[in-house]
C-alpha cells in the first residue's frame, strides 16, 4: 500500500479507495462447511439442525481468500495483470496509460493518471 501512494504522489495519480460491504457474501465456498444456528435466530422446528453454506460468511476463516479468489479471476478475466512481487496488485496498461488496483481484504484502492480509466473502472466492477 505505501508503494502505490508513493508512485501515486510521484506521477501524479488520483487514487480512489472504496471499500465493499457485502466481499465475503460473494465468495463461493468450495468445501462443504456447516454451521449452527444463532442464538435468537433458531428455526422453532428443528432447533438442533444446521446450515450448511454455499457463500462465504464474515468471520469464516476462509472469507477473504474465496473473496480475493474471485476478485483476482475477474481482474484476470478483464486484461489486468497480476503483480510479481505483490500478487495483491493488479495493473492494466491501456495505450501508454496505467491503472492500478490494490486489493487489502475487502478495501479495493485504484489510481491512474487518467480519469477516464478509472470511471470504466467504477463501471466494470
Amino acid at each position: 500500500m505505501r508503494l502505490l501512494l508513493a508512485f501515486a504522489c510521484m506521477n501524479g495519480f488520483k487514487l480512489f479507495q472504496v471499500d465493499v460491504k457485502s466481499a465475503f457474501l460473494n465468495g463461493l465456498v468450495n468445501k462443504e462447511i456447516f454451521v449452527s444456528q444463532a442464538l435468537g435466530f433458531q428455526e422453532h422446528l428443528y432447533p438442533n439442525h444446521v446450515y450448511k453454506l454455499k457463500r462465504a460468511l464474515y468471520g469464516l476463516k476462509q472469507a477473504p481468500r474465496q473473496w480475493y479468489k474471485m476478485l483476482s479471476s475477474f481482474l484476470l478475466s478483464n486484461h489486468y495483470e497480476k503483480g510479481k512481487i505483490h500478487k495483491t496488485l493488479f495493473i492494466k496498461n491501456s495505450n501508454y496509460v496505467v491503472i492500478l488496483v490494490q486489493i487489502y481484504v475487502n478495501d479495493i484502492t485504484f489510481g491512474s493518471s487518467n480519469d477516464k480509466l478509472c470511471e470504466k473502472f467504477v463501471t466494470t466492477m
